[in-house]
């Protein structure tokens, strides 16, 4: 389950990498929104047995820890202003 659970998360960060910064920067901007959106995807998904709730539940944390790891490195936007974070990305957006 763990295993599911990672590589779940890993195609959701896949298909993420693939958006503009601005989409990037909305989804880590609203970090609540974004891991309730997830999680009730993920759910949805993979309904109907106990190991696919649990595989979702724990994509759904991985995505969370990661989502927070690229507010701190990357930083947010909050209304039109830019707040960066380790890495000033200031230039894609």
């Amino acid at each position: 389950m763990l295993e599911g659970g990672i590589l779940v998360a890993l195609g959701l960060l896949v298909v993420m990498a693939k958006i503009s910064w601005r989409w990037k920067m909305r989804m880590v901007s609203n970090p609540v929104a974004t891991d309730l959106l997830v999680f009730v995807l993920l759910l949805t998904l993979h309904w109907g047995t106990f190991s696919g709730v649990m595989v979702a539940t724990i994509g759904s944390l991985v995505c969370s820890v990661v989502l927070s790891l690229a507010r701190k490195m990357y930083g947010h936007i909050n209304g039109n202003r830019y707040y960066p974070g380790v890495f000033n990305i200031v230039d894609r957006l």
